[in-house]
């Protein structure tokens, strides 16, 4: 029998603001890193079980998936563990994330053209073309400052990642555009990010001889001590004299490399 409640994102609302609901994201783990509700907690395989064990069953329970349909053989679940509100959100994150983000101001003639002539669809500034690439990685490949820049002040995702798990600050390394890498760093985009290799922004500059990127990474905290899934570390990894000398300064007296992903 049926004895949890699918609702919409109007009648959720109270849930959210209130202090006592547990709400659930059961999304992969990459798309809550993307974008999920401030008071979300992702819950996987790894959680589910303790979840299910030492909640109190009393809490109120509110789970979404990516459409809201998966959300409701979850609520069952927790459902048929006695817990006594449980609710499965009517078009999950989709329409959670409609919500979310408020209304932008119309896109320039110049960006609204830059979009389109690269095959992004102008009313979603994250959207994908080949290789999972958003706008803003995009924009950060061609080096162009004022698109990433008028991206950003229209609400675009600073830190989401492709196919190979870089994110827009990789690219502007690739590019060697330091504006763009001090933007992207000062919007949160993770500094530290290891793609699908375990490779960081860092990681790929010292590799590449990009000396002047290294520097600027280093003074905007990079971490040093992350190594790849082969153990490389960005010191390992340097290609040119300046970089290696910057490297082995920056890691006097670090502790030993360490694999940090996920």
């Amino acid at each position: 029998m049926k004895a949890y409640q699918c609702i919409s994102i109007e009648q959720a609302e109270p849930l959210f603001v209130s202090g006592r609901t547990l709400i659930l994201d059961m999304r992969d783990y990459r798309s809550y890193l993307t974008g999920h509700h401030p008071k979300a907690l992702h819950l996987s395989d790894a959680n589910l079980r303790s979840l299910l064990k030492h909640t109190a069953k009393q809490v109120p329970i509110l789970i979404y998936c990516y459409h809201g349909h998966s959300s409701q053989d979850m609520a069952q679940l927790f459902a048929d563990f006695g817990f006594r509100e449980v609710y499965s959100l009517d078009g999950g994150w989709e329409a959670l994330f409609q919500v979310m983000t408020p209304p932008r101001e119309p896109l320039t003639e110049d960006l609204l053209q830059w979009l389109q002539t690269r095959g992004f669809d102008p009313e979603n500034l994250d959207s994908r073309i080949a290789n999972q690439h958003t706008p803003l990685m995009q924009g950060a490949i061609e080096a162009n400052h004022s698109v990433c820049s008028e991206l950003l002040d229209k609400g675009a995702t600073p830190d989401l990642v492709n196919k190979d798990g870089n994110n827009a600050l990789w690219f502007a390394c690739h590019s060697q555009h330091p504006e763009l890498v001090r933007q992207f760093v000062s919007q949160g985009v993770n500094i530290d990010n290891q793609n699908d290799n375990g490779a960081t922004a860092l990681m790929y500059a010292a590799s590449s001889g990009k000396a002047a990127i290294v520097r600027l990474l280093l003074e905007l905290g990079a971490r040093t001590d992350l190594v790849t899934l082969d153990e490389f570390s960005a010191l390992d990894m340097c290609a040119d004299l300046e970089s290696l000398r910057l490297l082995r300064n920056a890691t006097k007296g670090v502790s030993k490399p360490v694999i940090a992903m996920g």
